[in-house]
This record gives C-alpha cells, structure tokens and sequence, in this order.
C-alpha cells in the first residue's frame, strides 16, 4: 500500500509539472497588439457615455457620445475606439471611428454602433472606450 502511495505522489507531481510548463507557454496575442496601440505617447483622455437606442422591434444598439479636449498643438489623425464587454470580461463588440483632434480645441462626436443586442443582455454589459493618436 505504501508504494501505491508514492506512485500517486510521484504521478501527481510530474503532472502538475506538466500543467505549469504548458501554461508558461500561452500568450496572449491581442493584449500585445492593444499595449502598441495604447500607451502613454499616444493616448488621450476624454469623457464619454453610452446610451442604449433601440434599433429594431426587439434589438438595442449602443451610442456612444465623447468629449475630447487636448493641450497639444497641432491637428492630430485619431480614433475613437467604442467596446461592449460583459460581465465575463469577454469583449461582445469592438467599434473604431477616425475622428480629427485639434490641440486646443473642444470636439465632441458621436458613435453609433452597427451591432444589435438584445434586451436581455442591457444589465450585464459595460460599455468602454478611449482615444488613440496616429504618430505620424
């Protein structure tokens, strides 16, 4: 019995060896390519909401509104980037709008998406989004 014992301990040990060296070897492409995206040299801040607008007889489509002011001079190309994520962290809808950014000056814009949902799903999703410039 007690060589059974240890021949489950060792079989547990190599498995769990196992487990932690294919894990190790998981990535996660798209935060890699979002982190190249979104970082401080060419991210702005801005203020928006979201609103559901209904867009068929039992379909709702989110409307995001933004409002962006930015010190910097100049004009900028950027883009306005509208998410849906549920209350799994799972993203449901990505959205991208390119929108002109002058320093300096108030923009404010709106964003309707083209994505239905339905109402059942309205209390479990979070609408996000930010900015980003074109460093050209």
């Amino acid at each position: 019995m007690k060589i059974v014992e240890i021949l489950e301990f060792v079989i547990c040990i190599i498995l769990f060896g196992v487990l932690a060296i294919s894990y190790s070897s998981c990535e996660d492409k798209f935060l890699t390519v979002e982190r190249r995206v979104v970082d401080t040299d060419n991210r702005i801040p801005i203020y928006f909401w979201a609103e559901a607008e209904q867009a068929g007889v039992n379909t709702w489509k989110p409307v995001f509104t933004y409002y962006i002011y930015s010190l910097e001079e100049g004009e900028y190309d950027a883009y306005f980037h509208a998410y849906v994520v549920d209350d799994n962290d799972s993203v449901l809808w990505v959205g991208v709008k390119p929108i002109r950014i002058e320093g300096g000056k108030k923009i404010w814009g709106e964003y309707v998406s083209e994505a239905e949902f339905s109402p059942y799903m309205m209390p479990n999703v979070i609408p996000m989004a930010y900015v980003s410039v074109s460093s050209d």
